[in-house]
């Protein structure tokens, strides 16, 4: 376990910090947010991981609008992957609003994030049913040359979004990706 007392809080520590290696997370960001977190409170979970996801979107925001496209979009990347996190619990009670609010800042930091990627991933909404479903395409390079394509998806605790900080490398090893 770590920080918490809670194996459930302790997981899904775990879990955010694990996306670290692609940088979708930050020790040092993670580990101070876990400090201010009391065990067993999922208010206190989700105000203090909504606290740091916004908190690093401000410097991602400052970065870009420094011209420093880099440190940007890896800000971006880690607060996408934050509000993930800030939200994860509150699907006790699937009509919380907070749960679609949230997602949707994931959403727009991570596709703020993949504006700045070389190249930019695409952003794709597949008709379905009277609506659209989200995906993400990610090619490998500029060129239309076919190549294999990873076709992932995630289950109900977790979002298109997260499996990135797991795949990334794969998209630099000539694998097209699709998330969704």
């Amino acid at each position: 376990k770590i920080i918490f007392q809670d194996g459930f809080f302790s997981f899904q520590l775990q879990r955010t910090l694990g996306c670290t290696y692609y940088g979708g997370a930050d020790v040092e960001e993670c580990l101070s947010t876990a400090c201010r977190i009391e065990d067993w409170d999922f208010e206190s979970w989700y105000e203090e991981w909504t606290l740091t996801a916004d908190r690093v979107c401000g410097i991602a925001d400052e970065c870009l609008a420094d011209g420093n496209n880099v440190s940007a979009r890896e800000a971006y990347l880690r607060a996408s992957n934050y509000c993930r996190t800030a939200e994860f619990f509150l699907h006790g009670d699937p009509a919380d609003p907070r749960i679609l609010e949230t997602w949707g800042k994931c959403r727009n930091c991570f596709i703020k994030a993949g504006r700045l990627s070389s190249p930019p991933f695409e952003v794709v909404e597949i008709p379905y049913e009277g609506t659209t479903l989200p995906e993400y395409f990610f090619r490998v390079g500029d060129s239309d040359t076919p190549r294999p394509t990873l076709i992932l998806q995630t289950g109900y605790d977790g979002t298109s979004e997260e499996l990135y900080n797991g795949q990334e490398l794969k998209c630099l090893r000539e694998y097209r990706l699709n998330l969704k």
